[in-house]
């Protein structure tokens, strides 16, 4: 699929370089030279043809330029999930348009919850903030906060969340805080791609 996008983005670049070459010859050359009104006006309508194919292709290229770096940005997961002591899904939260979140739990560390940044956090404990920086999920600990853990990939170790130092997560880590486990989901292969 990504060679296909490639080979489309060159092909139309191609045809974009080609009908500029097409506008200079027949502005510069063509049209100066041509005697009497009927070439001109020929030349005149591929022309106009010419810049319209032109303008097309280069609005075209920029929709795509645009949507590749929408997409560098965006997260690489579909959602979080709260997962409490005993094993069980407590919530699913999407991080669809999300660029950060709060973990915030109740004092007794039994409940966790995903709030947005901006909003007032009343009466919770906040763990931690989460940001997205050019399409990678990064975790720090707020200060004075309980404990936030975080393991990594495949390891056994848990290693516990230094102050406002940002930790990357990746899609197989898993962050602790109070009882309860936080995971990404990872969106599709081809979503991603």
């Amino acid at each position: 699929m990504k060679e296909e996008q490639t080979a489309s983005r060159y092909i139309l670049t191609g045809i974009f370089v080609y009908l500029l070459f097409q506008i200079f010859y027949l502005c510069f050359y063509l049209l100066p030279s041509a005697a009497d009104k009927t070439d001109k006006s020929i030349i005149f309508i591929f022309l106009v043809q010419s810049v319209f194919f032109a303008a097309a292709i280069f609005s075209i290229i920029l929709v795509l330029v645009f949507n590749c770096q929408k997409k560098k940005q965006a997260s690489p997961y579909e959602a979080i999930y709260i997962i409490t002591g005993d094993g069980k899904i407590k919530n699913k939260v999407l991080l669809q348009d999300r660029y950060s979140f709060v973990i915030t739990g109740k004092a007794d560390g039994k409940e966790v919850f995903i709030e947005d940044y901006k909003k007032e956090v009343k009466g919770r404990y906040i763990y931690g903030v989460c940001n997205l920086i050019a399409g990678i999920w990064y975790i720090e600990a707020f200060p004075g906060s309980h404990a936030l853990g975080i393991r990594k990939g495949g390891e056994s170790v848990i290693y516990r969340l230094k102050e406002e130092l940002p930790y990357r997560i990746s899609g197989q880590d898993i962050i602790y805080a109070g009882t309860c486990k936080i995971m990404m989901e990872q969106k599709y292969q081809e979503e991603a791609g």
